[in-house]
């Protein structure tokens, strides 16, 4: 899907506003995430054989977008998130004419879509681990990770004080140590900088004082622009079946299966940007409808069929024709009552004969004056 924005900004119209530039980066840091909630939760169902894809979760998943992003940079000039929006990479400064990606830019935004995040996820999960997180943050420094005491035992120090193995263990350890409290003090001043950097560029960006949207893609000498129609009718008249891994067709099986392969391959990943919408649309659907009445209606129990009623017994009582007439005393009921059976007497009536019988009169059933129900009415 290509999504082509008419904000203008300015005067130059092939210039992204930064709030499509933001919804691209929103997108790219909300993809992993989701794909991470997905596989936590089948997880629990398919432990055998998840629990090691969710275990490693940003290294596949990095390897994954390396391919797509790959794919995308080479073939569309830029990643999966801006081509979604109809946006693309070009270089600052022309080669021989041509602001296209070279292999070098290619690769270069590769390291930064795809290990630079990396990098930086497990920059902050070990620093949450020696720091104690959030707890640590609320209650104090007590709730930070304790650094281990790995000297040896006195017995082993002794043994070993004159080799010069124990020595450069000592030696290597306390390098750990100081490079562990280095790492501590100085990363929260390094991730304020990452930062700060970045909304620096936003803020520059907006106001028109820099085309780069970023410190990185200004060291590379990139900048993100607008799809023009001439991008739009290029990709159109592209061969889907064009891929780094076909080859020429010679009448050979081996490369008859080959260029199969590329074009399932690059077929496959056009197919994401299709894919997504799709997701986020079904996504939507499965929210409206877990939320509407009709799946409430669809998860009701429909309430059972009431049973069958009993018939009196040749032995019992008969049920007078006038139905305001209590079998026993062939009275007009006063304060009526149910039996367990579903007939009705005069409560006294019923009460006595189920105290002395501990059956209906009509049915012959066995009751208890337990199962009494008095019937209240408006008349």
């Amino acid at each position: 899907m290509e999504f082509m924005s008419d904000m203008l900004s300015g005067a130059d119209s092939g210039k992204p506003s930064l709030f499509e530039i933001v919804a691209q980066h929103k997108m790219s840091d909300l993809i992993e995430p989701a794909l991470r909630h997905v596989t936590s939760v089948y997880a629990h169902r398919y432990p055998r054989h998840l629990v090691r894809i969710l275990n490693w979760h940003e290294e596949i998943y990095a390897a994954v977008m390396l391919v797509v992003e790959r794919h995308y940079l080479r073939a569309y000039g830029g990643s999966f998130a801006e081509h979604f929006y109809g946006t693309k990479r070009v270089r600052t400064h022309k080669i021989r004419g041509d602001n296209g990606l070279t292999r070098g830019d290619v690769w270069g935004s590769l390291a930064l879509l795809v290990g630079l995040p990396l990098v930086k996820g497990r920059l902050d999960q070990y620093y949450e681990r020696i720091s104690g997180g959030d707890a640590a943050r609320l209650l104090g420094s007590s709730f930070a990770q304790a650094e281990q005491n790995e000297d040896p035992s006195p017995e082993t120090a002794t043994a070993a004080a004159g080799s010069d193995l124990y020595g450069l263990r000592r030696r290597l350890m306390s390098w750990r140590l100081s490079l562990k409290r280095m790492f501590k003090l100085c990363y929260p001043h390094a991730n304020f900088m990452y930062h700060a950097a970045t909304a620096l560029y936003y803020i520059a960006y907006m106001f028109d004082r820099t085309d780069y949207n970023s410190p990185w893609l200004h060291m590379l000498g990139l900048q993100v622009r607008r799809l023009s129609a001439a991008d739009y009718r290029a990709m159109n008249e592209r061969d889907s079946a064009t891929s780094d891994l076909a080859a020429p067709a010679n009448g050979s099986p081996i490369r008859f299966a080959r260029n199969m392969v590329a074009h399932l391959l690059t077929g496959g990943l056009d197919f994401l940007k299709v894919l997504l919408p799709l997701s986020i649309f079904f996504y939507r659907f499965l929210e409206w409808w877990h939320r509407s009445d009709f799946h409430k209606k669809a998860q009701m129990t429909p309430p059972p069929p009431p049973p069958m009623p009993l018939k009196p017994h040749p032995e019992g009582l008969s049920v007078p024709e006038d139905q305001t007439l209590c079998p026993i005393c062939n009275e007009p009921r006063t304060n009526p009552a149910a039996a367990p059976s579903g007939y009705v007497y005069c409560y006294p009536c019923i009460f006595n004969h189920i105290s002395d019988k501990h059956t209906c009169p009509v049915t012959l059933a066995a009751a208890h004056v337990n199962g009494i129900r008095k019937l209240y009415s408006d008349s």
